[in-house]
């Protein structure tokens, strides 16, 4: 046997087996570094219509208002027509602007949170773990609004290039960290694979596994089970052929020598 088929059954077993264990799962602990986070994106879908408009809120208010100062005897009584016509007129809707309102909802979290939802159109969640301790764990998150670690809602904040980032601090070695991010419309034109980074202090970088992407090459297998037994088949019959290339000139080649030893004629391989 060759060395030129030596070397190509050992790259036809070394790949196929290694596409085996992808494909079975296993190889996602392979050369792992410490720093690792595991992640899956899926679509933010809301019902049209439901996020809250600051100046529908702000006119409704207003009017209320106005209507209630012309039905309430004691403010009638209180002050004279004139006066309270300004306030309709002129005190309401200055207090009640559109200006005034959506700061207001904003400074209300339950009121906030309805105001973003309408801008929610990604989530990325999973979990962050370190197998070493790590200082300064950060990870780049394009389009993030809200972020959540470990239940508690954080901070998102933004890096000198202007890239949204999830900041989680020092991890402790064996700390894990799970994490849900809302993302706006921007993160469905990014390709998520490439702008989610995890780093930390020093230089470290980590490693993003993601799931659920959209418009990878290969990602239909996600969805048709029968193409991932046919990727397992058509890999399980490389191995089995690399196999077989490599050891059977192997087996034919000493029982050759052996019956050379014994005095009896060898049979052509």
């Amino acid at each position: 046997m060759r060395n030129w088929q030596i070397l190509l059954a050992l790259a036809l077993i070394a790949s196929s087996g290694l596409g085996l264990l992808v494909m079975s799962g296993g190889a996602r602990d392979l050369l792992s570094p410490p720093l690792q986070a595991q992640l899956t994106v899926q679509d933010f879908l809301t019902p049209p219509g439901l996020a809250l408009d600051p100046d529908k809120v702000a006119t409704y208010m207003a009017k209320e208002l106005q209507d209630r100062a012309d039905d309430d005897l004691a403010i009638r009584m209180l002050l004279k027509p004139d006066v309270l016509q300004k306030v309709k007129d002129v005190v309401l809707p200055r207090l009640l602007n559109v200006v005034a309102v959506q700061q207001m909802m904003h400074d209300i979290p339950e009121l906030s949170a309805l105001v973003d939802l309408g801008s929610f159109h990604r989530t990325v969640s999973g979990a962050i773990t370190s197998s070493n301790a790590a200082d300064d764990v950060a990870m780049t998150v394009p389009g993030a609004l809200l972020a959540a670690v470990d239940g508690q809602k954080v901070k998102v904040s933004k890096t000198s290039t202007g890239m949204t980032a999830l900041e989680l601090g020092a991890m402790a070695a064996g700390q894990s960290h799970q994490i849900t991010v809302w993302l706006d419309d921007s993160a469905t034109r990014a390709d998520l694979g490439q702008s989610i980074l995890l780093g930390a202090a020093n230089g470290e970088r980590g490693r993003v596994l993601l799931w659920g992407d959209h418009g990878w090459f290969g990602a239909d297998v996600e969805a048709l089970r029968w193409g991932r037994w046919l990727v397992g088949a058509d890999l399980a019959a490389v191995l089995a052929f690399g196999l077989a290339s490599l050891l059977v000139p192997l087996l034919t080649r000493r029982q050759n020598r052996a019956r050379a030893a014994s005095g009896q004629p060898a049979k052509p391989a």
